[in-house]
């Protein structure tokens, strides 16, 4: 049987396609990033991934600790930092590994719960910090619970902020899912630099009626493939014991703050289970998954007094 011409063109195209597909995966899977400033930062240089931070405030062995969320970095703490260290205090914002300013290595460990806490912990050792307050938002707030539990000399207390509790509670937009297939996901990674594509995804990230802010689109595109799908903190402590759980038990002080219309860690079911750990949850009216940007001065009216407590 004779094949046609048209059939072996759309067999050749088929092949062409996969041959690029696979060539696609292979450019990112390698593709890295040297540390550089972003968002006002300065790189701290360290034995393991080098990171962005940026610093507020006076000096001293104490400060409050800024992490952010999972594709998000310290930009996202510019309303929120001043106000915190008005009182005097310093504060220190962290681009965590891959995201931000922060270096994007290769190696998948370091973007996972362990390698966050421990680039998280050495960068504070590097700026003389011995006690801290944690503050995280999202999967920043799964990063400060490793940080406490691995290094509990040096947190003195910690705050989260619509960290999702326990596997399951968290609703991850589906464009974010395909971006980390096999194959296909490294090609449609590519597109996130197209902001009416990336849009309804990082409008999970805010309340229903609050507009997407610049700021989420450019923390968005300091993001290499591999951070995109390696950043797997939240995941990693969830799977092993519900944070709610290790949260209750961490022996420190412990603040839960939630946005009230929260749609990507939804409000309810995760209120819920810190409730039932034994945790207290402060609900901010309004807001959606990102106070700090949203509602920044209803958020630091929770955390200042929070944080003045320490020590």
């Amino acid at each position: 049987m004779r094949i046609g011409g048209k059939t072996r063109v759309a067999a050749l195209a088929i092949v062409v396609l996969v041959a690029l597909l696979l060539l696609n995966a292979f450019l990112v899977d390698r593709d890295t990033r040297a540390a550089h400033s972003f968002a006002g930062g300065q790189v701290v240089e360290l034995e393991g991934p080098d990171l962005n931070v940026r610093e507020y405030g006076s000096g001293g062995d104490r400060a409050i600790v800024l992490l952010h969320g999972y594709s998000a970095s310290i930009e996202w703490w510019e309303q929120v930092a001043p106000a915190l260290a008005s009182s005097g205090q310093r504060v220190i914002a962290i681009d965590l590994v891959g995201h931000g300013g922060s270096e994007a290595p290769r190696s998948d460990a370091d973007y996972g719960a362990v390698g966050q806490a421990t680039a998280v912990t050495r960068a504070l050792a590097a700026l003389g910090v011995r006690h801290a307050v944690l503050i995280g938002h999202s999967m920043g707030g799964h990063v400060a619970t490793a940080i406490a539990e691995r290094e509990p000399a040096l947190v003195d207390r910690i705050a989260v902020i619509d960290t999702f509790g326990a596997a399951g509670l968290i609703e991850m937009p589906l464009l974010g899912e395909i971006g980390c297939w096999p194959v296909i996901g490294a090609a449609v990674d590519r597109l996130r630099s197209v902001d009416a594509l990336t849009e309804d995804s990082l409008q999970t990230g805010f309340a229903d009626d609050f507009e997407v802010p610049e700021l989420a689109h450019r923390s968005l595109e300091q993001l290499t493939h591999r951070g995109v799908c390696e950043s797997s903190a939240a995941d990693e402590l969830n799977d092993e014991r519900a944070v709610a759980e290790r949260l209750a038990t961490i022996g420190k002080p412990v603040l839960v703050v939630w946005g009230e219309n929260d749609v990507l860690t939804p409000t309810d079911p995760n209120v819920d289970r810190y409730t039932q750990a034994g945790l207290e949850p402060q609900v901010i009216p309004v807001s959606g998954h990102s106070p700090m940007v949203e509602k920044p001065e209803a958020l630091v009216a929770l955390l200042a007094p929070f944080a003045s407590q320490a020590g």
